[in-house]
C-alpha cells in the first residue's frame, strides 16, 4: 500500500508540475479522496528534487547559458538573468507570508474546482491572442514583471503555476512554446524556494519521520513521469493549442462542483 501511494504520488507531481493542469490541486484531491496518511515534508522535497531535475534536464542548454554568461561576466548584455529575477521575485516575496495560511485554508475541493473551471476559461481566451515570432529569452522588463505577478496566482489550489505563467505570456503574445518555455524556466526558482522553505519546516519541527526509500522511489518515479510530460507537452504545443488541458480541467471542474456540492 506504501508504495503504491508513494507511486501515485511521484506520478501526480512529475505529471502535473508542468502541464497547465495544476499539481498542488491534484496532490489536495488525492489525499482528501484517498484519505491516506499524510506523506511528510521529507517526501515533498523529495518530489520536487525529481521534477527540479527532469526541467533542468530539459533545459541543460539554457542552463549552461546562464552559467556561461554570469562566470564570463556577461549577464549584463542581455539581462535575462536579472528578469528571471524580477519575475520570480512577487511569488517568492507573497509566498514568504502567505504560503502556511493557504496550505491550512486553501485546500477545500469546491475552490480547486472553481479555480480549475475560471483559470482554463482564461486560459482559453489567452490563447487566441495574436502570436508574435519573439523568442522567451528576449522578454522585456515589464513583460516578465507580468507574467511574474501572473505567478502569484498559482497559490490558489486548482489554478496552476504552469497554466497562470502561460496563459501571462500567451497574453503578451509570446507562441506556445516560448511561453511554455518561460514558466518552464520560472519553475526552476520558484521550486528550488519551495524546497527551501519545507526543509526550513523540518528543521523547525521537532520530530521528522524520514522514510528515505519511500522517498527516494518516489523521487524517480516524479522525475521520470515530469521529464516525458516536458517532452509531451513541448511537441504537442508544437502542432496543437491548449484547448485538451483547458476542456480536461472544466470536465475536472465539473465533476468536482455535481459531487460535492
Amino acid at each position: 500500500m506504501f508504495e503504491l501511494q508513494y507511486f501515485l504520488i511521484g506520478v501526480i507531481q512529475g505529471v502535473t508540475e508542468f502541464l497547465p493542469i495544476s499539481s498542488s490541486g491534484h496532490l489536495v484531491l488525492f489525499a482528501q479522496l484517498t484519505n491516506w496518511e499524510d506523506q511528510g515534508l521529507f517526501t515533498d522535497i523529495a518530489v520536487h528534487f525529481g521534477t527540479l531535475f527532469a526541467v533542468i534536464i530539459y533545459l541543460r542548454k539554457d542552463i549552461y547559458y546562464f552559467f556561461t554568461n554570469i562566470f564570463q561576466f556577461k549577464i549584463f548584455e542581455d539581462q535575462i538573468i536579472f528578469k528571471i529575477i524580477l519575475a520570480t521575485l512577487p511569488a517568492i516575496i507573497l509566498g514568504y507570508f502567505i504560503y502556511d495560511y493557504v496550505s491550512l485554508y486553501f485546500r477545500s475541493i469546491q475552490l480547486i474546482a472553481l479555480s480549475s473551471i475560471v483559470f482554463a476559461i482564461i486560459l482559453f481566451f489567452a490563447d487566441r491572442v495574436k502570436m508574435e515570432s519573439k523568442g522567451w529569452n528576449r522578454v522585456t522588463y515589464i513583460e516578465a514583471f507580468i507574467v511574474g505577478l501572473f505567478q502569484v496566482l498559482a497559490f490558489i489550489p486548482g489554478a496552476s503555476r504552469a497554466g497562470v505563467t502561460i496563459t501571462g505570456a500567451r497574453l503578451l503574445g509570446y507562441d506556445r512554446v516560448n511561453a511554455a518555455r518561460f514558466s518552464m524556466i520560472l519553475s526552476i526558482p520558484i521550486i528550488l524556494a519551495s524546497m527551501t522553505l519545507s526543509l526550513i519546516n523540518i528543521l523547525n519541527e521537532e520530530y521528522v519521520a524520514v522514510n528515505l526509500y519511500q522517498s527516494f522511489f518516489a523521487s524517480l518515479v516524479a522525475f521520470i513521469t515530469a521529464l516525458l510530460s516536458i517532452i509531451f507537452l513541448m511537441r504537442f504545443i508544437k502542432k496543437a493549442n491548449f484547448n485538451i488541458f483547458i476542456i480536461y480541467r472544466i470536465v475536472l471542474g465539473i465533476i468536482l462542483l455535481v459531487i460535492y456540492v
